[in-house]
């Protein structure tokens, strides 16, 4: 297929696996939020893999500023959550209604939905670089908007009407394919340089949620359950990007 098909149809499933996790959470609430340090531990090691074995090598090839990029696009994504006030990891447990991290649902939409359209962008991104980075990209984008869209359901209907709440994480979810469009309008025309630099922000952010966003869950139960899902997803990364050609 097409670069341009791909661009637009990994979004469309990113977006999709958003969906997925609202769905779970309107289904089986309770049990999804018990059973969330897992996935979120998987999706970890799988991300982090990510960003530590293709996408900073990719970009360090490409710019000779990469570096300084990784961690512009790590402190994006920290700036981004601070002002949404939101962790897609252990917050999911907390829905008190007295909550004061739960009292702008708007802000919290805000944030999530250009949190998503970065996603989309950086799909667009991967596959400029690489078919292959551009198929593991993807691959955590959507493992991580999984628990997003848990996330951002939980959160929504704990400030705002459960209507309301579910026509925002659809939002949410449209806003990961409409930034990969976005990423068709003017990634063919910029110089490997540029696009190395865009790689670099991608793989801050995938360090910067795996580390302060899905890393955490996995503290939130004991035992090695999730040190070994966490591995597990390392070891997955691994074993696909050998069988990736």
């Amino acid at each position: 297929m097409g670069i341009e098909f791909s661009i637009i149809f990994y979004s469309t499933v990113a977006g999709l696996s958003t969906i997925l996790g609202v769905i779970m959470v309107i289904l089986k609430e309770r049990l999804i939020l018990k059973h969330s340090h897992y996935v979120n531990s998987f999706a970890a090691g799988l991300i982090l893999g990510i960003a530590f074995f293709h996408l900073f090598p990719e970009s360090l090839e490409l710019s000779e500023n990469a570096v300084l990029f990784i961690f512009i696009g790590f402190l994006l994504f920290y700036l981004l959550e601070s002002v949404m006030v939101l962790h897609s990891g252990s917050e999911i447990h907390f829905k008190e209604k007295n909550n004061p991290h739960h009292a702008k649902g708007k802000v919290m939409f805000s944030g999530l939905f250009l949190h998503s359209l970065l996603d989309g962008i950086i799909i667009g991104v991967g596959f400029e670089i690489d078919p292959k980075v551009g198929l593991l990209t993807s691959l955590g984008v959507i493992l991580h908007e999984l628990p997003e869209g848990v996330t951002t359901f939980s959160l929504l209907i704990t400030s705002i009407k459960k209507k309301t709440a579910l026509k925002l994480s659809i939002a949410v979810a449209l806003a990961t394919p409409l930034g990969a469009l976005i990423s068709l309008t003017f990634i063919g025309g910029l110089s490997e340089a540029i696009v190395g630099l865009l790689l670099a922000m991608a793989g801050g952010s995938f360090l910067y949620i795996g580390a302060s966003d899905l890393i955490p869950e996995t503290h939130e139960e004991k035992g090695f359950e999730n040190a070994g899902f966490l591995l597990l997803g390392v070891l997955f990364l691994y074993s696909l990007s050998k069988a990736i050609r």
